[in-house]
């Protein structure tokens, strides 16, 4: 069973990075500022071509029937080229809870949808992150409580704030129900796995930036020349860039491994990690890979600042850093304080 997965993941994240490669490079990256819309119709339908958005959707309704397992090496590739798509909250998120509540009776017309590229989904976790991305472009917002009430709002029934986000391609709204919603169904186990995927995805996609800024400095230290000498050869550049690419590596290890079995009790504590991980090598990448590039990170002809910023909206996404220590620390108390 492990070997098929991996060889289904393997085949899914070259078809991945192959699409992206080729149309979500940074010329994309600016035609979409500079046409003042984010999402790319034409790119999403894409992602619907190659089966990207029905990964997760069962054979019987149409999709491949593949499970989180099988997404890392998709949400890192998401991450490492800046794709600025709501695909963690649609394809994963939303297909999962469209899948879990499967009778309620919009379900498979959703995911039918969905599959084809016709329905973007937001999410709301008010408890972990406040905002809601791509929210002035979602179809459906779903509102997964703490308790375990998943609620779907149409466009309609929200008010919705655009907000000016620090990643202009990665885009945040503050939302507000003036309606009822459509209440799929209520769950405390869903709704876990689902707060689980979206720590454990947003991980993955944090590392994916990560490393995509430690490869972009140690190829500018390796052509940048001072002394007659590339950067990259003073020890002091290298001590730095290794020790932030030691901490990616950790950081991908944890997110890769977050998206395991979600069916294990410690899941939900393995995507805390992950995300707690990836924040802090992600963070100090963003600190070394703009020093080390000087005056050139900081302007807007140079492509470094797309991920400086896809970066920190990240690292606040589905909870910070801080959130997911101090959980995981009055998690710990709390079971050292049972055993005695």
């Amino acid at each position: 069973m492990t070997g098929n997965v991996d060889t289904d993941r393997r085949q899914l994240d070259e078809v991945t990075t192959e699409l992206l490669e080729r149309y979500s490079g940074v010329d994309h990256l600016r035609a979409r500022i500079d046409v003042g819309a984010v999402h790319s119709p034409e790119l999403w339908r894409r992602f619907a071509d190659t089966g990207l958005l029905s990964a997760l959707i069962q054979e019987d309704r149409g999709g491949a029937g593949l499970t989180p397992q099988h997404l890392p090496g998709v949400l890192h590739a998401m991450g490492y080229h800046a794709v600025p798509e709501p695909f963690l909250e649609t394809a994963v998120l939303g297909a999962t809870a469209f899948e879990a509540f499967s009778d309620h009776p919009e379900s498979s017309a959703r995911l039918e949808a969905l599959a084809e590229g016709e329905l973007i989904v937001g999410i709301r976790l008010s408890h972990l992150d406040p905002y809601v991305v791509f929210g002035e472009d979602a179809d459906l917002v779903l509102d997964i409580e703490a308790e375990g009430r998943v609620t779907a709002y149409r466009p309609e029934e929200l008010e919705v704030e655009g907000l000016n986000a620090v990643d202009p391609l990665r885009p945040v709204a503050r939302v507000t129900p003036r309606g009822a919603g459509e209440v799929l169904g209520t769950s405390p186990r869903i709704a876990t796995r689902l707060r689980t995927l979206a720590v454990a995805g947003a991980a993955c996609q944090l590392a994916g930036a990560a490393r995509r800024l430690v490869d972009m400095t140690v190829e500018y230290v390796s052509v940048r020349h001072q002394f007659d000498r590339p950067v990259g050869s003073f020890q002091a550049v290298k001590h730095k860039i290794a020790d932030v690419a030691v901490g990616v590596d950790m950081a991908e290890a944890a997110a890769a491994s977050a998206l395991g079995d979600l069916t294990q009790d410690d899941a939900a504590h393995r995507a805390a990690v992950a995300k707690a991980y990836a924040g802090q090598a992600a963070d100090r990448a963003n600190v070394e890979a703009l020093q080390l590039h000087g005056g050139t990170g900081f302007t807007w002809e140079y492509h470094l600042h797309f991920w400086l910023k896809r970066v920190m909206s990240l690292s606040a996404a589905y909870g910070t850093t801080t959130t997911h220590r101090r959980a995981l620390a009055q998690d710990l108390l709390t079971h050292m304080n049972k055993e005695q």
